[in-house]
């Protein structure tokens, strides 16, 4: 939307049409976000309604400090928190809907069936990972590689100082690849105990 500001300040004026625009834009990608972090596609419903009436509630309060859609995710990423921590919630990702080449980048050329296989089920086994890394390192992951969102957009989305999302993020990868590596070892001693 080309001048969201503008719906933003109608709404803050009180017109609900502002309101239904903001809805209308916005309730798809939220609708995503919930469900790439909660993996219940009835709780990221429940999310979208929270996360709008928290808006509609909020929006005064809202004075364009960031960006309007990056303080709508940090809203709905707070509603998301909020159900993981009651529920204690930890499922996997879901990889269908994961932007594919965003952590494993394809050669230029046509893959094979099976390197496609191979490639997906490296996806499958790295996102795998991902999700039993604990949240405080599994959120910024999830923002930074499915929604390509910029540290600071994340660093504001998580109410933290930018620094902390590169450490973050770092630690995450640190965590990945060791676990990668450890996998890749027991591997490599399945295959030679069965030679």
């Amino acid at each position: 939307m080309k001048d969201i500001q503008s719906v933003v300040r109608r709404c803050q004026q009180g017109h609900l049409e502002a309101f239904t625009t903001l809805f209308n834009q916005y309730q798809s990608r939220i609708y995503d976000l919930a469900t790439a972090i909660l993996r219940d596609t009835v709780e990221a419903e429940d999310v979208v309604q929270d996360t709008f009436l928290a808006v509609f509630q909020k929006i005064d309060s809202y004075k364009g400090e960031s960006r309007f859609d990056t303080w709508l995710t940090a809203i709905a990423v707070n509603q998301c928190r909020m159900r993981l921590r009651k529920k204690k919630l930890r499922n996997i990702l879901s990889l269908e809907q994961l932007a594919p080449n965003r952590l494993f980048r394809l050669a230029g050329h046509r893959d094979t069936i099976a390197e496609i296989v191979h490639q997906r089920q490296r996806r499958q086994t790295l996102w795998d990972m991902v999700d039993q890394l604990n949240d405080r390192l599994r959120l910024p992951i999830i923002l930074r590689y499915r929604y390509a969102l910029a540290c600071s957009d994340i660093a504001i989305i998580l109410n933290q100082r930018k620094s902390t999302t590169y450490q973050q993020l770092n630690e995450g990868r640190r965590h990945l690849e060791k676990m990668i590596q450890q996998q890749e070892a027991e591997f490599q001693a399945t295959f030679v105990e069965g030679q």
